[in-house]
């Protein structure tokens, strides 16, 4: 047992310098086009067509469907000849390249480096397992979060991406293999599995080669007189001799996603799965893009007549998914849609990075500020965007000039400074002349500077807008915030103090 235990730790840190992982998906086809069903339909053969020279031929199909003697490149008509009961479903190739997409998205949270193959992809696992600790627990969160999106994974490992693939086995790996235990593999493996044109295949069956390792046995300079040049660099390519210059997956600037129901969705409440869905999906990529979005859009196509959108505006950027549905069904209840909505997609190209917040450590700001957060956008799904409104100061300095009014997703911050002395909260419509009696100030009732005076200009280059404000009562005691122009001399009420 002690034996055992070592020998699964040595696994857990492979003696390699490169180490690629393989992942394979043989049902990707199928998934594809079932993944956006209610309701898998599992308990059915199932096998997805495409035309080949004419004809309608088997590409793909599940293990019941195997069980029937359904296989690749068998007809259709051979195919419900053999299985009357079995489901059909077209190849949909757009379909396949969304969901190998949002696997390689998921990947890329794994390692930094991902490489997009027809149905698998290729993780270069150097390092990545000081993330989790261990390449075993890796390994386990990996297919954890691929199995949220695909049933069926197969894993290779090996020290070049070609290797990787060649090994690809028939069960996800638990823990890798070290560097001995994959040259053995790799030796062993049929040389037909080896990339290669038919004559070279007959080629090495007239040398009688089974095996990549009887292949690799002959000196390099025999094989490149032998052979093509196209396979020494496959070779090359296999021992990691040479680097593999395929396109690493990078996330899309924007994003797009959307479901297709052909049966048709006939309420809003039936609306809620297929964008619960995308909504989980977009904010996988926004977490593999390390940001969040600030506005997203909805699209609601019928089979027949025009389609509906529906903008979502957020007043602070958000990535979570839970909220953003919230949202989106509050402001679904006031959209007028078709009768019955085929397709659903969802897109965003409006996007924020996520910088690290300055945390107040003895008070609530940052929850206070979520809160408000979601009390607008809540406001603006059921009211509209322009419903709602808030004040906010300009950089001018004239009172009248100063004050504004703006949506409150905007910016709020200016460079506007504040002055000093003390001023009203509400200003008066238009400032109000000030009468003069006895070289006394009167308005409504005679009026006595308490304090000022303080310059306030605006454009210097506007003599009348440079004044002169002081803080003045009456006999009252009621406050008033008057001014002086500079030029003429005339006194005015522009503000009132509570």
């Amino acid at each position: 047992m002690k034996k055992q235990n070592k020998k699964h730790q040595r696994c857990s840190k492979p003696d390699m310098q490169n180490i690629w992982l393989y992942v394979h998906f043989p049902e990707l086809a199928i998934e594809a086009v079932l993944l956006d069903m209610d309701k898998l339909p599992i308990d059915k053969p199932i096998a997805i067509s495409s035309p080949q020279k004419n004809a309608q031929r088997i590409v793909c199909c599940n293990q019941l469907a195997k069980t029937w003697g359904i296989e690749p490149s068998l007809s259709l008509s051979t195919a419900l000849a053999i299985c009357p009961q079995l489901m059909v479903v077209v190849k949909n190739t757009q379909q396949e390249e969304r969901l190998l997409q949002r696997l390689a998205l998921i990947s890329y949270s794994f390692s930094p480096e991902v490489i997009v193959d027809t149905d698998g992809l290729w993780l270069n696992l150097s390092g990545c397992e000081q993330l989790f600790q261990s390449y075993q627990e890796w390994l386990k969160r990996l297919q954890a979060k691929l199995l949220m999106q695909v049933a069926f994974i197969v894993t290779g490992v090996g020290e070049s991406p070609l290797a990787a693939k060649l090994l690809c086995g028939s069960q996800f790996h638990k823990h890798l293999p070290n560097s001995h235990e994959i040259q053995c593999a790799l030796v062993a493996t049929r040389i037909d599995k080896l990339p290669s044109t038919l004559k070279q295949q007959q080629s090495f069956k007239q040398l009688g080669l089974k095996t990549i390792g009887d292949l690799l046995k002959f000196p390099r300079s025999a094989l490149s007189r032998r052979f093509s040049s196209e396979l020494m660099t496959t070779l090359q390519l296999l021992q990691g001799q040479k680097p593999c210059t395929s396109t690493r997956f990078k996330p899309s600037t924007e994003f797009y996603d959307e479901i297709q129901n052909p049966q048709g969705l006939y309420s809003k409440e039936s609306l809620l799965f297929p964008m619960k869905t995308l909504l989980q999906r977009f904010s996988q990529y926004l977490i593999a893009r390390q940001c969040h979005c600030s506005q997203l859009s909805w699209r609601f196509e019928p089979l027949l007549g025009d389609h509906q959108t529906m903008a979502l505006n957020l007043s602070s950027s958000k990535n979570n998914w839970s909220s953003l549905l919230t949202l989106s069904r509050l402001q679904l209840e006031s959209l007028e849609l078709p009768q019955s909505i085929e397709r659903v997609s969802l897109s965003c190209n409006q996007f924020v990075d996520v910088t690290e917040s300055n945390f107040d450590l003895f008070g609530n700001q940052v929850l206070l500020d979520n809160q408000a957060s979601e009390l607008i956008d809540k406001l603006y799904a059921r009211l509209g965007v322009d419903a709602l409104s808030q004040l906010v100061t300009s950089e001018e300095y004239l009172p009248e000039l100063a004050g504004n009014t703006q949506p409150p997703s905007k910016n709020t911050k200016t460079n506007y400074v504040a002055s000093k002395a003390p001023q009203p909260l509400w200003l008066l419509n238009e400032p109000t002349p000030i009468q003069e009696r006895n070289q006394k100030l009167y308005w409504r009732r005679p009026l006595t500077i308490i304090s000022g005076p303080e310059r306030l200009c605006g454009n210097w280059w506007q003599s009348e807008q440079q004044r002169d404000y002081y803080l003045a009562c009456d006999s009252k005691g009621a406050r008033y915030w008057i001014f002086r122009e500079t030029t003429n001399k005339r006194w005015f009420v522009h503000g009132l103090f509570s």
